[in-house]
């Protein structure tokens, strides 16, 4: 029901959904949440959750200007002009990407 909490405080989950994050407004449109099983409030519950400290970004968009390379540090930046459907309305941002190669 609208207003209940849908999760324990602390349960950690692996969420995939779209983003929006402006200056001010940050907003999450779920897709999936699968929670990691056991007691959130239990001393060893962060013992039985897997170390993934990796963010994954799917996006589709464009490149906005021809990617800087810099084959010192074999690191190449361009950013990503990206919109998308979110929370109701289409949000348009641009995504700095840098990429070790």
């Amino acid at each position: 029901p609208p207003g209940e909490k849908l999760l324990c405080d602390n349960t950690v989950a692996h969420v995939v959904g779209r983003m929006y994050a402006a200056s001010s407004t940050k907003v999450l449109d779920g897709v999936s949440v699968t929670t990691y099983p056991g007691n959130p409030s239990s001393d060893d519950y962060e013992d039985t959750i897997p170390d993934n400290n990796i963010v994954v970004v799917w996006a589709l968009g464009a490149v906005l200007h021809n990617a800087e390379t810099d084959l010192d540090t074999n690191l190449q930046q361009f950013n990503l002009g990206v919109s998308d459907y979110v929370c109701g309305g289409t949000k348009t941002f641009i995504i700095e990407c840098i990429l070790l190669f």
